[in-house]
């Protein structure tokens, strides 16, 4: 894409719904106070931990975790004048990338495949204009970034796991079509590099579990598609649910008195419904991490705890009690406490 900057959707979804009736105590006598629910056990999982800084004294903020650790995260040169792409691991920290701070460097839509690491970076030219290119870059520093393509049309990133998905030896993304159409473009290049493949698909879509597309038109049903085989299948929501699908797993909410959030597991058809209990915040716009984990935050005592639902045995746990900024993509959770990050691996 050249001259305009990425489509940077953060889709997730937050509709609100109807209210639920609050019940007025009419007695003289106060209501008894509720016991506390009790905390949800601990998940069996030792988080790795990095320092939250370089020993060059810069701020270090994960975007990717390879594995619990590998990452790739941003952090300021010390002098302040660019923007550094990192990989770090327990062999050492290595630079990808530096941007002059007045390119307005973005990097996004990381994922990890074959033992490569890859993302798409927009920044401004030094002509003026925008452009995304995809880049490509071994997990174990063993080769310098190599550039895949410039020719991303308008690629639009949802903060999602899926906004860059490697399958068939090539990496794929969607951008919109020109114009105003209701119509995705399903766009790919080798892995290696070279011309880029471009099918028109028709609605607005976003990629999920490969090979399939989830719907993000608010004007049209809710639909999981394939593209491979043509088959598209409507997904059974209320009016008043926000809905983000696999085609295995839903995670649905609804909006209730108190701007609180009541989030229930389900399949697309609708069936096996659980509710999900507690006062609870998503943390990621994809559902079932690693297939099995629904990642949310919950106010207690003053701190926000870090908290997962197993869809596979229902149990609610507690990664932390004490968490900063958090994220989960690909299979792997993490978040910031005191002063260092830290990372599960739920795959």
């Amino acid at each position: 894409m050249t001259g305009r900057r990425p489509l940077i959707a953060l889709a997730v979804a937050l509709v609100a719904g109807g209210a639920l009736l609050a019940t007025v105590n009419r007695s003289s006598t106060p209501p008894p106070v509720p016991a506390p629910a009790p905390a949800a056990p601990a998940m069996e999982r030792r988080p790795a931990s990095i320092t939250a800084k370089l020993p060059d004294g810069a701020d270090y903020t994960p975007l990717f975790y390879a594995t619990a650790e590998v990452s790739a995260g941003t952090a300021p040169a010390p002098d302040g004048t660019a923007d550094r792409l990192l990989l770090r691991s327990p062999s050492g920290d290595l630079e990808l990338a530096r941007r002059d701070k007045a390119r307005f460097a973005q990097f996004l839509g990381f994922t990890a495949a074959g033992g490569n690491l890859y993302w798409a970076e927009s920044s401004a030219r030094p002509e003026g204009d925008y452009e995304t290119r995809l880049w490509r870059a071994p997990l174990d520093g063993s080769a310098a970034p190599a550039s895949l393509t410039t020719d991303t049309g308008a690629v639009v990133f949802f903060d999602s796991e899926y906004d860059l998905v490697v399958a068939d030896g090539r990496l794929h993304w969607v951008a919109a079509a020109p114009g105003d159409a209701a119509r995705t473009e399903l766009r790919s290049v080798a892995v290696t590099g070279g011309p880029v493949t471009t099918t028109p698909f028709e609605g607005r879509f976003r990629h999920t579990a490969w090979p399939w597309l989830l719907s993000v038109d608010d004007q049209a049903p809710l639909t999981l598609a394939d593209p491979l085989t043509g088959e598209r299948r409507v997904v059974t929501k209320a009016a008043a649910e926000s809905v983000v699908c696999t085609p295995a797993w839903c995670r649905s909410m609804v909006t209730a008195a108190g701007d609180r959030y009541l989030f229930e597991a389900r399949r697309p058809d609708g069936t096996d419904r659980r509710r999900i209990p507690g006062n609870l915040i998503a943390i990621s716009v994809d559902t079932a991490v690693a297939g099995r984990y629904e990642l949310f935050t919950e106010y207690r005592a003053e701190r926000v705890a870090l908290v997962a639902y197993d869809l596979q045995t229902s149990a609610l746990l507690t990664l932390t009690a004490d968490a900063g900024v958090s994220a989960a993509k690909a299979g792997v959770v993490w978040w910031s406490e005191g002063g260092a990050w830290r990372s599960v691996d739920l795959r």
